[in-house]
């Protein structure tokens, strides 16, 4: 058991090849963002939260406390004697329990998040009942389809197997990819109960958002058709790419534009077939260059990957799922000879990410934050893959070291009181401060 405080954190993700040839039984590869969320578990600040368990998320303007003997204890199933590892669906008995004490909660995006929340803490806490205060900052945009909801839910449950004593922390930095076995189980067990977040807010999540938040890396996923067992695969041993995110801001919804795929498949399947077959074969090469050894992973490996990038969003556009939006960002990189453009998800509108080339000057970036941010974009200066999920905890080797960090790292008030997510990633982040440890 972990006693707070201490700061929990786990990426975002983005798809970066198969989207929409995944709908038909082909590999998809989700790869971590550096783009963060984070959780701060502490005690209590005040004398009024005395009996409850708060939880502050002030980037969704949402703040509330409940009473913890006022919970459903009664309705939290009980878990085998010999394993705490969930089942993957949801209890209605419980999710039915919480209408209760999220009556007043009325945002649907607050609801989901403090029901994702509640749910979690329940079932790993009915013995504990901690009171605690969970403090939650995302460097992500919300809901732009960057696993915004699995990084908080992969944060909510580590925090909680941590403070239950169900996992412990890693036993050293995350390094060439490697996990003993205690690490792996711990992680997988986070992954397992992540998951279970992710239904609480979004129903019948394919897990490969939640995967890729626990794992760090990259994931292959492929869904398997006629009752298969899916397929999921963790690349953790690749080297940090270097990747524009852009954020046109155009709403789309998923379900229209695999709609439209669905149609167009069905009026010119001949058509279609090969383009999602290529999309398949793209992925795969993709896949095959992600598990070489890093040594082997230098300028020309990076170009051809930046080729399946310029590929892949070819193929997407012929499937009608690109926009003026995105085009306008690939013309842009084109122009300024940045990199290789292409969207992300399911498209419409959405975001669209850029693979860097080493050789790009300080000067060009500026001029493409300029004149995208002159439509309204907002781009972000990430890296994709690196680690997953991760804690930080006070170190007491020196005085001076525990008041500094006490009083920058592990203060409710500092944190909800940062401004901005670069302000966060400076306080907190897990390239700003080396005792990180990752699992």
């Amino acid at each position: 058991m972990v006693a707070p405080p201490f700061l929990v954190s786990a990426p975002g993700k983005t798809i970066l090849f198969g989207e929409h040839a995944a709908v038909y039984g082909k590999p998809a590869i989700a790869a971590a963002l550096s783009l963060r969320s984070f959780l701060l578990v502490s005690p209590h600040t005040t004398a009024d939260d005395a009996g409850t368990v708060r939880l502050e998320f002030p980037d969704i303007n949402l703040q509330y406390a409940w009473k913890i003997d006022s919970l459903p204890w009664s309705r939290v199933p009980k878990h085998a004697p010999d394993s705490i590892r969930p089942s993957s669906e949801l209890h209605s008995d419980l999710i039915e329990a919480l209408e209760a004490p999220l009556a007043e909660v009325y945002s649907p995006l607050q609801r989901t998040a403090a029901l994702a929340f509640l749910y979690l803490y329940m079932s790993l806490c009915v013995a504990e009942k901690p009171e605690v205060t969970f403090s939650v900052r995302s460097t992500l945009p919300i809901g732009a389809g960057l696993g915004s909801s699995a990084s908080i839910s992969v944060c909510i449950s580590a925090a909680l197997c941590l403070l239950s004593g169900e996992v412990a922390p890693p036993e050293g930095p995350y390094a060439n990819g490697g996990l003993n076995t205690v690490d792996l189980a711990n992680i997988e067990l986070i992954d397992a109960w992540a998951f279970l977040g992710e239904r609480c807010m979004h129903g019948n999540p394919s897990g490969i958002d939640n995967a890729v938040a626990s794992h760090g890396g990259a994931v292959m996923f492929q869904r398997m058709m006629k009752g298969n067992p899916n397929v999921r695969e963790n690349m953790r041993d690749f080297p940090e790419l270097k990747l524009l995110l852009v954020d046109t801001k155009q709403p789309r919804r998923t379900a229209v534009q695999v709609a439209n795929v669905a149609a167009l498949h069905e009026s010119f399947p001949k058509v279609t077939e090969p383009i999602l077959e290529s999309i398949k074969e793209l992925t795969d090469e993709a896949y095959g260059m992600l598990r070489m050894p890093k040594t082997k992973c230098d300028e020309p490996w990076a170009a051809r990957m930046r080729e399946l990038v310029r590929i892949n969003h070819g193929l997407l556009v012929a499937l009608g799922v690109s926009h003026p939006k995105l085009e306008l960002i690939r013309c842009a990189t084109d122009e300024l000879e940045i990199g290789e453009t292409k969207l992300t998800g399911a498209g419409g509108g959405g975001c669209a990410i850029t693979l860097v080339k080493e050789s790009v000057t300080a000067e060009k970036l500026v001029e493409l934050r300029k004149r995208l941010e002159g439509h309204g974009f907002a781009l972000f200066e990430t890296s994709l893959g690196g680690p997953g999920a991760g804690i930080l905890m006070p170190c007491s080797e020196n005085a001076a070291e525990w008041e500094d960090w006490e009083e920058k790292l592990f203060s409710v008030h500092h944190l909800l009181a940062l401004e901005s997510r670069e302000h966060v990633e400076e306080a907190i982040g897990v390239n700003s401060n080396k005792g990180w440890a990752f699992w």
